[in-house]
């Protein structure tokens, strides 16, 4: 069980701490605080006169969520969420038997949670005897024969659901998911899936990255594999679930560039599994593979098909649909032209990198590096799935991943801010600055380099900070004499340096030995360079991968209709190692905080304005955990 306690926004006292922002509407009603309870769809207030735990009921009122039209506060506020053994995920709202009430035709109140068999539920005597109880909706004895039925019925029919929900988890192992697996397990991704193969050439038609604006659309995508020499297609699959009830395989043929024999697949076909086919000696063999696409709605829509040959690394290729309406695409466009960048960024493509030497990065960091690259087309992370004003269970980690690479973007456009030639200056040591004190000493051929920064480098500007947080390395690219003339064809040479050290107005780079005896770089001299700032990308890569390791969406979109409420008796908020000082709303927390493990329950979140006893209730809770067996 987890519990969380939050304060109110703005003072604090000893005991109580300040709130998440937007609490505010728990100020107001210090004098006549209601205890409340949430739901997804209304909040339903109710007044108490004191907060000895007498409660008077003056009134009840719904209100939003959030409404600062209407003072919410309370003492407590309880609401659970979904819990697994191994992560506790706070989602919305608790909602009691949502679909039993709404859609079994249920007549009478939920039943009460934290029992196993239906044989514990009971008639309330006192009810039957004298047509009325204390305990009101809040008994936890049924009060009449048809209700006491109705709660058997719906445990039956929880029990059955659960029984569902089990299985559907038990169904594991397939190729997909072990290939998933096996990919992001790997500390070398690029040899478990590749987009390019040695001996296999791809084409296809249309581009793989498609934009529509209208939302039902149609399309289909076609695959030529040649391979050379004739290899054995064994396998062809659509790789992820997020959209797969809009992809399908269509159609596969093999044969040479001439003759193509067709092959049996099935309708909705996910997952193709061939090596049957007759190659006849051919030096060479073609397949066609035909992939369709399906939607009535607006949305991006992305999927991975790979193409099995029986060896790794299993060849793969990205497609894409983003589907959306004419306005939303020119926003989109609006939106990309005012990330480009006014530098274009070294890499690969345009410049010969030499890395830093000795490189002290990890291989499980290299590999979520090579992961997580980001895509070489804006057109790719622009898409209707940004502009989902939601996050669902369907577009959670799609969206997600684009809104990291976005981010990855907008800082690379401040950070070029920086991007400067300057003259740096070569130092074989320097004096530290600040409290520390001492100096650094170049070792092994390595130099320090040292330049003025042309604006302050200060944490008041957005650009400041990413560069004093996130920027580790710079590329070095010496600029050229101006009778020294760049051979035609070939990229120039940029090397990577570290940052070693900051301050307000320089930065010291440590040069390797590669970079000093290439450039004939000494001591005590000059040398004009070009830099660019680059981004320390492991911390945003690490949450890529915490995305793409999150198994069951179940977690983070718990279906509430199948979550059990806390176990609440009446008759327990009268024990007597309960404090006496704890009203009724307190003792309910305390209840609910140590209950016993055998029966799950979601976690708690309390919530109440400062100064109304969440410190106590939970130390109260503490105490009596410390008290029962076992728990210490």
């Amino acid at each position: 069980m987890m519990c969380f306690f939050l304060g109110s926004t703005g003072g604090r006292t000893g005991q109580g701490r300040g709130c998440l922002p937007g609490s505010a509407v728990l100020h107001a009603a210090e004098r006549e605080a209601p205890a409340c309870v949430l739901h997804p769809c209304q909040v339903t207030v109710r007044r108490v006169s004191e907060w000895d735990g007498n409660e008077r009921f003056d009134k009840t009122e719904d209100a939003s969520y959030g409404d600062r039209g209407e003072s919410i506060a309370g003492t407590l506020l309880l609401y659970s969420v979904k819990s697994t053994a191994t992560s506790s995920v706070l989602s919305g709202c608790h909602v009691e038997d949502l679909d039993e009430g709404s859609c079994n035709g249920w007549h009478f109140r939920p039943p009460p949670r934290g029992i196993t068999s239906s044989e514990e539920y009971t008639l309330c005597k006192r009810f039957l005897e004298q047509g009325i109880c204390r305990y009101g909706a809040q008994c936890t004895s049924a009060h009449s024969q048809e209700e006491l039925a109705e709660w058997q019925k719906r445990y039956a029919s929880r029990l059955i659901k659960l029984k569902q929900q089990n299985e559907n988890k038990q169904l594991s192992g397939s190729y997909m998911e072990t290939l998933i697996e096996k990919w992001m397990s790997s500390l070398s991704p690029e040899k478990v899936l590749s987009e390019c193969i040695e001996g296999v050439q791809v084409e296809h038609s249309p581009d793989l990255s498609v934009t529509v604006n209208t939302k039902k659309s149609h399309q289909t995508w076609t695959f030529a594999l040649t391979c050379k020499p004739a290899r054995m297609l064994y396998r062809v699959a659509l790789l992820y679930d997020a959209h797969r009830p809009h992809f399908s395989i269509i159609a596969i043929s093999a044969g040479d560039s001439t003759t193509q024999v067709s092959q049996e697949v099935p309708e909705n076909c996910q997952e193709w599994i061939g090596g049957k086919m007759a190659q006849n000696g051919l030096d060479h063999y073609v397949y066609k593979v035909g992939i369709a696409f399906n939607t009535e709605i607006f949305g991006t829509f992305r999927q991975t098909i790979v193409f099995d040959f029986g060896l790794e690394p299993v060849l793969m290729q990205r497609v894409m649909i983003d589907a959306a309406s004419t306005e939303d695409l020119e926003y989109l466009m609006h939106a990309k032209q005012q990330l480009v960048t006014t530098a274009k960024r070294w890499d690969a493509s345009s410049k010969t990198i030499v890395d830093f030497e000795p490189n002290e990065t990890t291989d499980l960091e290299k590999s979520l590096l090579i992961r997580y690259q980001i895509p070489l087309s804006a057109d790719q992370l622009f898409t209707q799935s940004v502009l989902d004003k939601s996050l669902t269970k369907a577009n959670y980690q799609s969206r997600l991943h684009d809104l990291l690479y976005i981010e990855e973007i907008a800082q690379y456009k401040e950070v070029s801010k920086f991007n400067l030639k300057v003259q740096l200056q070569i130092l074989a040591s320097f004096m530290l600055t600040g409290v520390s004190g001492g100096a650094k000493y170049a070792q092994n051929g390595q130099l320090f380099g040292r330049f003025k920064l042309t604006e302050t480098l200060s944490e008041d500007t957005l650009a400041g900070r990413l560069v004093m947080t996130k920027v580790n390395a710079v590329y070095l690219l010496p600029v050229p004499k101006e009778n020294l003339v760049q051979n035609q064809g070939t990229k120039e040479k940029v090397y990577e340096a570290t940052i070693e050290e900051k301050t307000k107005d320089y930065i010291f780079l440590r040069i390797s030995r590669e970079c000093c005896e290439e450039l004939n770089l000494r001591p005590d001299c000059d040398t004009q360079v070009e830099l660019q700032f680059q981004l320390n990308r492991l911390p945003l890569c690490e949450m890529h991968y915490a995305l793409d390791r999150i198994k069951d969406n179940g977690v983070l979109f718990p279906d509430i209709s199948m979550t059990p409420t806390i176990p609440w008796s009446p008759n327990r908020q009268w024990d007597e190692q309960l404090d006496p000082r704890l009203n009724a709303k307190q003792k309910e927390a305390v209840l609910a905080i140590t209950t016993p493990l055998s029966i799950q329950l979601p976690p708690v979140l309390i919530i109440g304005p400062y100064g109304t006893g969440k410190t106590f209730t939970l130390a109260q809770a503490v105490k009596h955990i410390l008290q029962q067996q076992e728990t210490r």
